[in-house]
């Protein structure tokens, strides 16, 4: 099973992913924050005429191929992903089913299965709905 995280802010998802892998022992994290994290160093240290989206396309892409074998060795997955622009290459890369979930609000949640208003309920509140989400979920 893979469970997509996004939306809100990047300490909130860690906050909410570090609760629930305590509780998860089989999960394990892809937090693509650290590939914006790197493609913003290795911005400032580019030329101008460096292609952006190309670096950021691969390193999603091998970020998907090492969350692939963690899945294939049995593990479930859960992706945090900082950026909108970053989904098109998971859908494209994870050729299994995806559950999605959005934190924050219905208008901006376009095409995601489930949306959490992060900012009306506690972290307790939001892993108890992850874990009802892959509990109705078969893995």
């Amino acid at each position: 099973m893979f469970l997509l995280l996004a939306g809100s802010t990047e300490m909130a998802r860690a906050l909410i992913v570090d609760e629930f892998l305590g509780a998860h022992d089989d999960w394990r994290h892809l937090a693509l924050e650290d590939i914006q994290d790197q493609e913003f160093e290795e911005e400032e240290d580019m030329s101008d005429d460096d292609i952006f989206g190309f670096q950021m396309a691969f390193m999603t892409m091998v970020a998907c191929e090492c969350a692939k074998e963690a899945r294939q060795q049995g593990h479930r997955i859960i992706i945090t992903c900082p950026e909108s622009d970053m989904l098109e290459g998971i859908y494209h890369e994870i050729e299994e089913p995806i559950i999605s979930v959005f934190l924050g609000t219905e208008e901006d949640a376009d095409g995601f299965d489930h949306v959490i208003n992060g900012s009306e309920k506690s972290m307790v509140e939001v892993c108890t709905f992850l874990n009802e989400i892959i509990q109705s979920t078969p893995a």
